[in-house]
Parts: structure tokens; C-alpha cells; sequence
């Protein structure tokens, strides 16, 4: 369960930090009372852009997972970008970009310009992607060698347009901040 203070620093004492990307489980060090941690849930992912015809809309990115730590309050994932209308014919397509893996961020939507001569649509261009996860601070108190149990969000799939191929991207990972003092 979380303290509602961080404790003082004591003289002659040395701060540790250790980031997880991985694994479920996490041991105490010797010596340790209490543990500053930072919970980042998976980023969103973006959406997919629409095809050139009308048989093709987008595809809304789906949401990032959620990032836990034995007694500490859990860190959400980013919700997916959502859809955008469909530009129709003669559009040009380029696929989302992926967020970079344990950011916690969300992926970016893949664009569309298109229509006639006259008339030009923009949908996504970059502007718009998954939202990235919650970013949530627990302090809790340690048993030095307990093991403490935890779980990385995933990051939330890019929408997939099977006609044009032009996905948005996956949205990151979480990751947890453990700091110590010792």
C-alpha cells in the first residue's frame, strides 16, 4: 500500500534507480524499506488510414495495456486514435509510425491526402495518435528480499486497413521506475 510521504534521505546513503521492461517479478535489496516507483502504461495505438474507395474505411488503434506493481496504484493504458472518414478516390496513403518500445507513448496514425482536383482531404497526417499511458508515483514500504510481483502494459495495436496496407502504428510499452535508497 502506498506512504503518503517519501521519507527523508539519510546521510551517507546512496540512491539506486532500476527500470523494468520486462519480467514479472521483482526481489528486493538488502537493505531496503521502502521503494519509489513509476508505473507507465502502454501507449495507444494509431489508427489506420482509409483506403482510395469507399470499400475500405479506417480502423481505430486499439488501447494500451496496464502496468501494475504488487501495492501500488496501477498506471492505465493510452486509449487507440480514433477513426477518420474516408477521403475516397485517388488518395495517397503512408503508414503510421510506431512508438519506441517501453516510452509508454502512442502510435502515430497513418495519413491520407486525397479527392479531386478541387477538393483535398487530410485525415491523421501525423497530427493525430493513440494517447500515451498514465504515468502514476507510489511510494510503498519494503521487505528487503521480498519478492514483489508486477506486470508491463503492452502497447495497443495500430488499426489495420487490409485493402491500401497502410496501418497505423503500434503504440509503446510501459515500464516501471523503481528507485531505492541504501
Amino acid at each position: 500500500m502506498g506512504a503518503s510521504t517519501i521519507p527523508a534521505a539519510s546521510a551517507g546513503k546512496t540512491r539506486f534507480t532500476t527500470t523494468l521492461t520486462s519480467g514479472t517479478s521483482y526481489t528486493v535489496p538488502a537493505g531496503v524499506t521502502y521503494l519509489n516507483v513509476t508505473l507507465i502504461g502502454g501507449g495507444g495505438g494509431g489508427a489506420s488510414s482509409p483506403s482510395g474507395s469507399t470499400s475500405s474505411a479506417p480502423v481505430a488503434g486499439s488501447t494500451g495495456g496496464t502496468t501494475t506493481f504488487t501495492g501500488a496504484t496501477s498506471a492505465t493504458g493510452g486509449i487507440g486514435a480514433p477513426t477518420y472518414f474516408n477521403p475516397g478516390a485517388n488518395c495517397q496513403n503512408a503508414a503510421g509510425i510506431s512508438a519506441t518500445a517501453n516510452s509508454g507513448l502512442g502510435g502515430n496514425t497513418a495519413s491520407s491526402v486525397g479527392g479531386t482536383a478541387s477538393t483535398y482531404y487530410v485525415v491523421g497526417a501525423g497530427t493525430s495518435a493513440g494517447e500515451p499511458g498514465q504515468i502514476v508515483t507510489s511510494t510503498l514500504a519494503a521487505t528487503a528480499g521480498a519478492s514483489i510481483t508486477y506486470a508491463i502494459g503492452a502497447g495497443g495495436a495500430g488499426g489495420v486497413n487490409a485493402v491500401s496496407g497502410q496501418n497505423g502504428g503500434t503504440g509503446g510499452s510501459g515500464r516501471i521506475e523503481v528507485e531505492y535508497w541504501v
